[in-house]
């Protein structure tokens, strides 16, 4: 697969490339994604230093936990966005919104509805 830059198209096509994967690849991808996140992330797209250093100065559990959404979302070919404004302060922020719904229907079989958006933003 290509690098994408991280950025709101890079994201919308890294997503387009990845459902358009089998099912068994694209499973495979978010295993990867749950697994290591900020792995996953810097062998698909292209970062600047201060988003690599950034990165990798991420919180271990924020971290597991956007993976998890990710590989969620992928699973059900979710729309997954990046919200990412111009910089103005010098606190940067990263959150994630959702609407994932997952669940079971009466066979057992996963049901995940919604989408999920990063979101950076920045304080002064």
């Amino acid at each position: 697969m290509s690098l994408q830059p991280l950025t709101a198209a890079g994201v919308t096509a890294k997503t387009t490339e990845l459902y358009a994967l089998s099912n068994s690849l694209l499973a495979a991808q978010a295993d990867a994604v749950q697994s290591d996140f900020a792995t996953w992330i810097k062998g698909n797209f292209t970062l600047s230093t201060p988003q690599s250093d950034f990165l990798t100065g991420m919180n271990a559990t924020a971290l597991k936990y956007y993976g998890a959404q990710c590989s969620v979302a992928f699973r059900s070919r979710l729309t997954i966005s990046l919200s990412t404004p111009t910089p103005v302060g010098s606190h940067k922020f990263v959150g994630s919104v959702n609407t994932l719904e997952v669940s079971t229907d009466s066979a057992g079989t996963l049901q995940t509805t919604g989408s999920l958006t990063f979101k950076i933003e920045y304080l002064v």
